[in-house]
């Protein structure tokens, strides 16, 4: 990986989240593939003095598989609060989420589905708070997006659901409400079909660049939802009919 360009392009979102105008984008320092834009997430995150929590990710077919490491200060345990700036408004996305017990060993091969989903030892609703370090997410290439953890903000989860592994999680009811109306309300929705086929991309990912899951780790599987943006000050909820679900309280700061 070109440590220099990783130097300059996590600079450039570092000022931003300490404060600075968001980006047109990284220019001649946006990453050309995933592992360096990985490795911008990882100098952002050693430079806000965070460490990873959990991860998220998304391998939709027919498109570039993408993820995030989650910093474990934005990974709450529901219900929860969550601060958004003043005059500005914070995407909102319903997703399942697994969590970790066991380090995957190494094989010397890709990790079938069934030696993934052994590794975990729960699974719950979640809420991830979506805000970009760009001026217009939409124009930032896909691996200007991964190295801004494709817009993560943070995360909140709700219980482990009992009898997880026997339910169909692609075909789940989604519903998500914000100030007591309804945003979102339908079958499936993620953007894979099935969040377990982005899980176990995840899994077999993350060891070509020297990282893997880990024990105790959340892991978020794409928006069920898709992306909707709204201001702060009410309440929302996220949930899964026949699954549970997770408050967030939206407070200005």
């Amino acid at each position: 990986m070109d440590q220099p360009l990783i130097d300059r392009a996590s600079a450039q979102l570092l000022a931003v989240r300490r404060g600075g105008p968001p980006l047109a984008g990284l220019g001649a320092d946006a990453p050309a593939d995933l592992p360096t834009a990985f490795g911008i997430q990882l100098a952002v995150l050693r430079g806000t003095g965070g460490m990873i929590g959990g991860w998220k990710c998304a391998a939709v077919p027919d498109k570039q598989a993408t993820g995030a490491m989650l910093d474990a200060r934005g990974v709450l345990p529901g219900p929860a609060q969550w601060f958004v700036p003043r005059g500005q408004k914070i995407g909102l996305e319903t997703e399942i989420a697994f969590r970790v017990c066991d380090r995957l060993p190494g094989l010397g091969r890709p990790y079938t589905r069934d030696e993934v989903l052994a590794a975990m030892d729960g699974c719950c609703p979640a809420v991830e708070l979506v805000a970009s370090r760009y001026q217009d997410p939409a124009k930032a290439s896909v691996f200007e997006a991964v190295a801004d953890n494709v817009a993560h903000d943070g995360m909140v989860f709700g219980a482990d659901v009992p009898g997880w592994r026997d339910m169909d999680l692609a075909k789940l009811t989604v519903r998500q409400t914000h100030a007591g109306a309804v945003q979102v309300e339908k079958v499936g929705g993620n953007p894979a079909g099935d969040p377990i086929i982005s899980l176990t991309w995840l899994a077999n990912f993350l060891p070509s660049i020297g990282l893997a899951l880990e024990p105790g780790q959340m892991v978020i599987t794409g928006s069920c939802t898709g992306l909707t943006w709204v201001d702060a000050g009410d309440a929302m909820r996220g949930e899964f009919l026949e699954f549970g679900g997770v408050d967030v309280t939206l407070v200005p700061a």
